[in-house]
């Protein structure tokens, strides 16, 4: 499953490659998600919200490799909670739909993702869970160094630990702020 995640990866990479634009470079970022579990998964803890940062490198105006880590924290039944800690590598194929002003500053961009991503949840006990992510969000340049975005993820998990395996999904809505180096 993964091998042919990568080698739809690598089409993408060859069909989109474009010369050096204003997206290559490397990039930083924090931004605030929020997460909901669903199915087995799911059952008894509530929406959580936190915080994450990522750092990605443009590696041309159509393709990047990013990395995020995120830790939002969720009430579960009974009055306790737990932290769902999240670590992704994904390639982000970005969308220009409009062209570059006179500062150079590309205004609007949409994207999406695919990845993959590993989970740990603090409670009932430490419990994993890795799977294929996927997304997609918008990007505004507010200057040409700096951006904020809207996004949203899904990831189809299962967490295993020493009780039965849980299996659902998580889905997460983030919104944040990048910094490019140019």
């Amino acid at each position: 499953m993964m091998s042919r995640v990568l080698v739809y990866a690598a089409a993408f990479f060859f069909l989109f490659a474009a010369p050096a634009a204003a997206k290559e470079g490397f990039y930083l970022g924090a931004f605030l998600p929020t997460s909901t579990l669903s199915g087995d998964a799911g059952t008894g803890i509530d929406s959580g919200s936190g915080w994450g940062v990522r750092a990605g490198l443009g590696l041309n105006r159509y393709l990047s490799v990013e990395g995020n880590y995120a830790v939002t924290s969720h009430d579960l039944t009974g009055g306790s909670s737990t932290d769902l800690t999240g670590l992704a590598a994904d390639l982000k194929l970005n969308f220009p739909l409009t062209s570059l002003d006179r500062g150079g500053v590309m205004t609007l961009e949409p994207y999406g993702l695919i990845g993959y991503k590993h989970y740990e949840s603090s409670k009932p006990s430490t419990a994993k869970s890795d799977g294929v992510e996927y997304g997609f969000g918008i990007e505004l340049y507010l200057f040409r160094e700096l951006s904020v975005n809207a996004g949203w993820t899904r990831t189809k998990v299962t967490f295993k630990d020493s009780g039965p395996d849980t299996s659902g999904e998580v889905k997460t809505v983030d919104f944040g702020v990048i910094y490019h180096f140019l």
